[in-house]
């Protein structure tokens, strides 16, 4: 039995066939091995990317709940639980971070959210599964300086209407959180190269630059003047003065009661001219020009007893003006402000209808009311920031942002949330 048993072993070592059954038998092993760890190995990848997708999102709905002064985990919570599409878990959610570049920033968010699922082929060699951890940081980051901001907190903040042309050397921002926040019409283009909304941007192919950057639904833009407590105390007062086609006059810082027509020509003297009700009106073929051999600039403001007679602002094409308002060290309360608007007011119309002559070097600080600033094809304001509750552009303007530091100083930054890490 056992000579048997030798003889039938020694003629299979001998023998060769079925060898290559043998190798395939073992291959295919280790193909459906490699294809088992590569299947599962492709879902821990989709899963870390779903993950990271997630605690983005919920790092960014986080920092903006922050900004608005509403709950951040709340937010954090929902955001990732809407787009993790897999069982998670919430490790952490800390204000400041605990880690990273942004530790210690209290404006920045840091969610880490991990999952673990066991996978039908890695689980015969795995006792548990392996844990997939994701994090983010989120925060609000500067990204440029608005000439023109609407701080109207409902409806349209910026209408860009008809063929406006309006080419801007500097971003606009409108802080309405309405579907149509800045709208931008018909044939119109705004050459800009940022506009940020804290609500929609209604615009078509052909109203913006290709390059230019979109940021709706954001953070709102800060008022860069409301820190400042602007008073105002005229030495003297006139009434109903007006300026007729033929005259020259040269006017000094005073109340002007019932407002200021001017058709002529006007010097002006450095200081405040406050317009107490009535309009400031300047009319087409009037010339506005600094006063000669005088330093120093212009501030007026348009107020009144009352928010109904607040003064407003018309000022008409073909009129020649070359004004501009102080400097922080000529006059520290008003240093930047060329026309200002009492905020007793509401929901006023101003208007400025601009031609190749008219140069206005300051700001345009209208918090609660609005604006129509229509312009022609050769007018150009080379340092001009409007801020106003709500502004419409006509025609054509050209607004530069060449500003001198003063200008520069009150220009400040607007923020959008980022994820940073």
């Amino acid at each position: 039995m056992g000579r048997r048993i030798g003889t039938f072993l020694q003629r299979l070592k001998k023998d060769t066939t079925g060898n290559l059954l043998l190798m395939a038998g073992a291959g295919i092993t280790a193909l459906v091995g490699a294809a088992g760890i590569s299947v599962d190995t492709v879902q821990w990848y989709l899963w870390k990317r779903q993950m990271q997708q997630a605690v983005d999102t919920g790092a960014v709905a986080g920092a903006l709940a922050m900004s608005f002064g509403r709950d951040h985990n709340t937010a954090v919570t929902s955001e990732v639980g809407r787009t993790a599409n897999t069982v998670h878990t919430i490790e952490l959610v800390s204000t400041p971070p605990t880690s990273g570049a942004w530790t210690g920033d209290s404006g920045a968010i840091e969610v880490v959210a991990t999952t673990s699922r066991a996978l039908p082929f890695s689980s015969v060699f795995l006792s548990t599964p392996p844990t997939i951890r994701t994090r983010a940081v989120a925060t609000a980051v500067a990204i440029g300086n608005p000439c023109v901001r609407a701080l109207a907190t409902d409806g349209t903040g910026i209408d860009v209407f008809g063929g406006a042309q309006v080419n801007l050397g500097c971003p606009v921002s409108s802080n309405s959180p309405g579907g149509v926040s800045v709208d931008l019409g018909g044939s119109s283009f705004l050459n800009t190269d940022l506009v940020m909304s804290v609500g929609g941007i209604d615009y078509g192919s052909g109203n913006l630059p290709s390059n230019a950057s979109l940021v709706s639904y954001g953070l709102p833009v800060e008022d860069p003047l409301a820190s400042r407590n602007l008073t105002w105390s005229p030495t003297c007062n006139l009434n109903n003065v007006n300026v007729t086609p033929s005259q020259t006059r040269t006017l000094d810082p005073c109340r002007y009661n019932n407002g200021l027509r001017i058709q002529g020509t006007v010097y002006l003297r450095p200081g405040v001219y406050v317009i107490d009700g009535g309009s400031l009106t300047i009319n087409s073929g009037a010339e506005v020009f600094m006063a000669p051999g005088t330093t120093g600039g212009v501030t007026f403001i348009l107020t009144g007893n009352n928010p109904t007679q607040v003064a407003t602002l018309s000022v008409n094409g073909s009129a020649e003006i070359d004004i501009r308002a102080p400097t922080m060290a000529e006059d520290p309360l008003w240093g930047g402000i060329l026309f200002y608007q009492d905020r007793i007011a509401s929901d006023l119309s101003n208007t400025i209808n601009g031609g190749s002559d008219i140069n206005l070097h300051g700001a345009i600080y209208f918090p609660t009311n609005d604006l129509i600033y229509n312009g022609d094809s050769s007018q150009t304001a080379q340092c001009l920031l409007i801020v106003t509750q709500r502004v419409r552009f006509g025609g054509t303007n050209n607004i530069d942002n060449n500003c001198d530091p003063d200008l520069t100083t009150i220009n400040s930054s607007a923020f959008t949330i980022r994820v940073v890490e």
